[in-house]
């Protein structure tokens, strides 16, 4: 499904990852784990091209990450970030804004769908009416799952899912991501309980 060939990745001069090969089979959960500024991050941001490594390749179901393949990969892929801000000004117009697209208009949910997943992420229904800088950042990062799987994308990338969550939601959140039969899941953690709970564990260290 995924393949990184050889891969190396050069940070203001200096090596950041050294020939890096591995193979994520289709529908695994696999979680990159080890220190900080070993690129893990970065490995996760080179799947749907944000990222170009200097040297080796990366293979998405047999095919060659290039200029000719980039949206393709893009277009089956969901992508939460560490970091990121909610644009729109109410979670309700949140969820609905990608299932405005052509492309996703098919899968768009019912509300009731919605508050389904909110219950299965430990999230209150009265969230759906708020406005998007009420929320805290556990909340904001179960909700980006929320909308990631719904989307149904082949590839759900995610880097430090968790780094808001107490310990009942990082529960909800293991059993969430497993739920998520059909898609490849490649995760940034350093949380122990994830790593253990993953099919792969990747170090990514010295």
């Amino acid at each position: 499904m995924i393949e990184f060939d050889n891969l190396t990745f050069i940070y203001d001069n200096k090596p950041l990852m050294q020939h890096f090969t591995c193979c994520i089979a289709r529908g695994e959960k696999a979680v990159l784990y080890g220190p900080s500024g070993h690129g893990k991050s970065t490995l996760l941001a080179s799947v749907p091209g944000f990222v170009l490594p200097d040297e080796g390749s990366i293979r998405i179901d047999g095919r060659t990450l290039d200029a000719t393949t980039v949206q393709q990969v893009r277009r089956r892929t969901a992508w939460l970030p560490q970091e990121f801000t909610l644009p729109y000004d109410t979670i309700q117009e949140l969820i609905e804004a990608p299932f405005r697209l052509r492309i996703n208009q098919a899968l768009k949910p019912s509300r009731e769908t919605v508050l389904e997943h909110f219950d299965r992420l430990g999230l209150e229904h009265e969230l759906y009416d708020k406005r998007s800088i009420e929320i805290s950042g556990g909340q904001r990062q179960r909700i980006m799952l929320m909308i990631a799987a719904l989307l149904q994308k082949d590839i759900v990338l995610l880097d430090e899912p968790t780094s808001a969550l107490d310990p009942d939601s990082i529960a909800r959140v293991i059993n969430y991501i497993h739920s998520l039969h059909e898609a490849t899941v490649l995760m940034v953690s350093h949380d122990a309980r994830f790593i253990d709970s993953f099919d792969r564990k990747i170090y990514i260290g010295d």
